[in-house]
Formats: structure tokens, C-alpha cells, sequence
């Protein structure tokens, strides 16, 4: 990423435009997945298969990343937004057109493509115009924007209905809305490197850290939400309580975020991310007594998500700490292939751990992803000199 040199005020309107921007790519997520979802189960499709079609847009940025920031590279900034968000409109607008579940694998697959530019580019751009005294903070607002598209997505599909044409130009009327301030505010967009000058392997050799958190974000973030309702049904909630859960977490993972980044920028990061794992290993081990207790029950998943998510926004603020503007392109592809290879582990090692102690085999998964962490982290050198390696300047021709 080239260097330039932003005013107060165009750091500002650059930092709220990208954070407007993930509220509506939120919001497009929150439409997107539970309409498919319930069309599918409509025309009779098997709640196997259903799963196997929400996969494939996380399957096709797992194959993506490794090229994809020198896609970005290439395209440059706006291009890469603007051309990833209409791929992905165009793809929500022909799933009514073409009602063939083959086909929606292939569509899905499409979307997850188009989705993994505007991903990479926003956290990239996140991530080089914040400050490093407010880094913490800004991270915590465009984490806090995302999640509250996703919570007012499911709201928006009631207004729409789950028939007709109406909630597809929904969902993809959401992602004209997030070009929108990109595109109000486009000149102050930061450069794409074209030619990275690091790799995958050698970003993760400077930052270990950065990717174990990642990778723990999306194990606990999508281990819990597939599975939580399914583990209070088991433990003796009713039905209405145990759809509650989610929200009551998601809850957290919104509110929470905004101390977590004060933290972030007050306190050493690594060692926050530590108390967030000590925090999550024992909110699990709570949740069995708590069952029973609402008072106790529900602060508890509110906490619970808030540090759950705290995985991602404290390990995407350090990732920016660690890496220099012209490596972060490579250092976000590196952290989007370890979350969504933590949401592909997730649910199916909760899922198998469930099928071993049944129901608590969930709580000692999520644990213990937490608690491997933990030791890890605990592991590495304090001083963080060798976190820094990328931020020397390359060698002179």
C-alpha cells in the first residue's frame, strides 16, 4: 500500500465510509442467509443439503485467498469494492430467476467469490487510515457495524417475506448501499499494492499470534452460532428460550466490542486477547449451572459473545499494529483464510464432540480451542520484535 497522508477530518470521512459500508454488508449477510435457508426448506430440500449450499461461499474464499491479494493488487481499491459487490448482486438477482438447487450451489459459490474483494479491501483499508493510538476503537466500530447489519437483516426479511422478487432485491439492493459511501468519499480510498512483497507463510511467520486469533474467531463465532440453540434445547430450555440464545449472544458481540477497542488501544493486545480466551474457557464452564438461572443465563451469553468477537477485533487491531501499509493486503488474506478455516472446524468439531458427551461435548470444544490458544499465546516471546520484521524497508535494487 502506497503511503498517503490524510487530514484529521479526511481520516475521519475516509474511516466512516468504509465502516458504513460493512453496516450494509452486514445487513446484506443477515437478508441473504436466512432467506436461502427458507426457501430451500420450502421446495423440500433436506437440512443436509441446506448446509452444504450455505458452505459454498466460505469454500470459495478459502480457494480464493491465496491469489487474492494480488487480485486486488491488480484491480486496485475501487475496482475491487465495486466490482465485488456487483458480481455478488448480480448473482443474488438471478437465484429467483433460475429455482434449481444445482444451480444456487454454483450461485452461492459466485457470491462468495464477488464477497471475498469488498472483505479483504475493507479491513485493508480499515486497517492502514486508523491511527495506531485509535486503532482499537475504529476496528471495534466497523466489527460493531457489521454485526448490526447482520442483526437488522432477519428484520428487514419479515418486512419483505421470504416470496417473490422483493427479498432478493433486498439482499442485493444492501450492497448498492455499501458502495454508496465508497463511492461518496472515493478519493480518499487508500492504494492497493500491486505486487505484495510478502506471502501467506511468511506474513504467518511474523504473526503467529494474528492468525491463531483469527482461526479462533471463526471456530467459536460459527461453532456457536450452528449449535448453541441445539445445546439449550438439550439442557432443558424450551424451544422460545433456546432460539433466544442467539440473539441474547449476538447482543453481546455488538455492545461489547466498543470497551473492548478502548482496551485494545490502552492495554497490550496480546495480552487482551489472552484474558478474552481465559474469559470464553469460563463462560463455558459456567453455562451448565446457569442453565437454570436466567438472572445468571443471560449476562452470561452476553458476555460471552462480546468476547467472542473480541478474537476478531482485537486480532484484526493487531494485525495492523504488526504489519506495515504495504503488507497488510497479504496479512488480512492471511487472516480471512484462518477464520473461515475456524468456521469450517467449528461446527463440526462441536458437532462431533456433542455426538461423544451429549450436550456438553460443545462447551469442552469451545474450551478447549480456547484454552490451546491460550497456551500458545502464552508461549511466544513478550517483546514482539520479531512481529515487526515486515515494517523494515525492502532491500534497494
Amino acid at each position: 500500500m502506497t503511503d498517503q497522508t490524510y487530514t484529521a477530518g479526511e481520516r475521519r470521512r475516509s474511516l466512516g465510509a468504509v465502516i458504513a459500508s460493512s453496516f450494509a454488508v452486514g445487513l446484506h449477510f443477515g437478508i441473504l442467509m436466512p432467506l436461502v435457508a427458507l426457501v430451500l426448506e420450502r421446495d423440500g430440500v433436506g437440512t443436509a443439503a441446506i448446509g452444504l449450499n450455505a458452505a459454498m461461499q466460505p469454500l470459495a474464499m478459502l480457494l480464493l485467498v491465496p491469489f487474492i491479494a494480488r487480485i486486488a493488487g491488480r484491480l486496485g481499491t475501487l475496482a475491487s469494492l465495486y466490482g465485488g459487490l456487483a458480481v455478488t448482486a448480480g448473482v443474488i438477482l438471478a437465484m429467483p430467476l433460475v429455482p434449481v438447487l444445482g444451480v444456487w450451489f454454483l450461485l452461492r459459490f459466485l457470491a462468495g467469490v464477488g464477497m471475498a474483494l469488498p472483505w479483504l479491501v475493507g479491513e485493508t483499508w480499515i486497517n492502514t487510515v486508523a491511527e495506531e493510538t485509535s486503532r482499537g476503537r475504529v476496528v471495534a466500530f466497523y466489527t460493531t457495524a457489521f454485526y448490526g447489519g447482520l442483526v437488522a437483516g432477519p428484520l428487514v426479511l419479515q418486512a419483505t417475506g421470504t416470496e417473490g422478487w422483493m427479498p432478493f432485491l433486498a439482499a442485493a439492493g444492501s450492497l448498492v448501499l455499501a458502495g454508496l459511501p465508497i463511492h461518496l468519499y472515493r478519493g480518499l480510498a487508500p492504494a492497493m499494492p500491486a505486487r505484495p512483497r510478502l506471502g501467506l507463510r511468511q506474513a504467518a511467520r511474523i504473526a503467529p499470534l494474528v492468525v491463531a486469533a483469527a482461526l479462533l474467531a471463526g471456530f467459536v463465532e460459527v461453532g456457536t452460532y450452528a449449535l448453541l440453540p441445539l445445546y439449550a434445547l438439550r439442557s432443558g430450555l424450551g424451544q422460545a428460550e433456546a432460539l433466544a440464545t442467539l440473539p441474547v449472544f449476538t447482543l453481546g458481540a455488538i455492545v461489547l466490542q466498543a470497551p473492548l477497542g478502548l482496551f485494545a488501544d490502552r492495554l497490550d493486545r496480546r495480552r487482551l486477547l489472552m484474558a478474552c480466551a481465559l474469559g470464553s474457557i469460563l463462560c463455558a464452564a459456567v453455562l451448565p449451572g446457569a442453565i437454570g438461572v436466567p438472572l445468571l443465563l443471560w449476562p452470561l451469553l452476553v458476555l460471552w459473545g462480546g468476547l467472542a468477537l473480541g478474537f476478531y477485533t482485537v486480532g484484526l487491531a493487531l494485525l495492523g499494529q504488526r504489519f506495515s501499509p504495504a503488507d497488510l493486503a497479504v496479512a488480512n488474506a492471511l487472516f480471512i483464510l484462518a477464520f473461515e478455516a475456524g468456521n469450517v472446524l467449528g461446527p463440526a468439531v462441536g458437532g462431533a464432540a456433542m455426538d461423544l458427551w451429549d450436550p456438553h461435548g460443545l462447551l469442552l470444544a469451545l474450551a478447549a480451542a480456547a484454552a490451546v490458544f491460550l497456551a500458545f499465546a502464552a508461549a511466544l516471546p513478550d517483546s514482539g520484535q520479531d512481529w515487526r520484521v515486515s515494517r523494515r524497508k525492502p532491500p534497494q535494487p
